[in-house]
């Protein structure tokens, strides 16, 4: 059997760490709590959960996930967010692969759960392009501004798990908006680096697009009113990154 560690990124988590950890350490051998300066019960829960709980001053979400990624003594890793929980059918799926793995990296799929969802719903939007599950001696987690995805090596062997991984992201609008707004200022800042553009039409025209895109292409219409808030929440929020842009543009360009 391959041993296998975990890490999660928190900040005030302590209203679904719990859950996830409770999950995560049927599976893993060890796992690592990288906090960015939580003030609720986070810590307490991580170490009643068996966790080692880690401090790492907030740069970007994928600094901290690479920190997380090298505190691992394993090479065999697993990287979850504090809001998603295994199933019991990915637990003992991923148990089985490790006992002689036939990849270098799986991908797992996530499955959104809505507010009040205790078991998913048969609609609810389900993705899977996300390596998850993996040995760092051929994949990594790299240190970007906003890229948080596991970069797979030349040659890497990836195939996909067949369970879900459940993805309770809805807290409050409050929440989701803090981490939008706060995610927004990463993004403006890789755009300046990099040097990207946008033109105006793009600004007059993102909100709408991407509010039919997540309503009608990633089938929020089917949550009801709670679709309608999600998909308007994420249209702004890629509204925001191109505003904030030229928020940018226009306080700098006399400089």
């Amino acid at each position: 059997m391959v041993k296998l560690s975990a890490y999660i990124v928190t900040l005030n988590e302590e209203k679904r760490l719990g859950r996830t950890l409770q999950a995560l350490k049927q599976v893993a051998d060890e796992i690592f709590v990288v906090d960015s300066g939580s003030t609720d019960k986070t810590k307490e829960i991580a170490l009643e959960n068996g966790a080692e709980f880690v401090f790492h001053e907030w740069k970007n979400i994928s600094s901290q996930k690479h920190f997380g990624q090298e505190l691992c003594h394993n090479d065999w890793v697993l990287s979850l967010d504090a809001d998603e929980v295994l199933s019991p059918e990915l637990i003992a799926e991923i148990k089985k692969e490790m006992e002689n793995p036939s990849a270098d990296g799986y991908i797992i799929k996530i499955r959104d759960m809505l507010p009040g969802d205790k078991k998913p719903r048969r609609f609810a939007r389900t993705y899977s392009d996300l390596v998850r599950l993996y040995n760092r001696k051929r994949c990594n987690m790299p240190i970007d501004l906003t890229n948080d995805r596991v970069v797979v090596g030349d040659g890497a062997i990836i195939k996909k798990l067949n369970n879900i991984i459940y993805h309770y992201s809805y807290v409050s609008l409050t929440q989701i908006w803090f981490k939008l707004n706060m995610y927004t200022d990463e993004l403006v800042r890789t755009a300046v680096e990099q040097g990207r553009y946008y033109t105006r039409l793009r600004l007059y025209t993102e909100f709408p697009r991407q509010f039919l895109i997540y309503y009608f292409k990633k089938r929020y219409f089917l949550y009801g009113t709670c679709g309608f808030w999600m998909a308007t929440t994420y249209a702004y929020f890629r509204f925001l990154k191109i505003a904030k842009w030229f928020e940018w543009r226009a306080l700098n360009q006399d400089k």
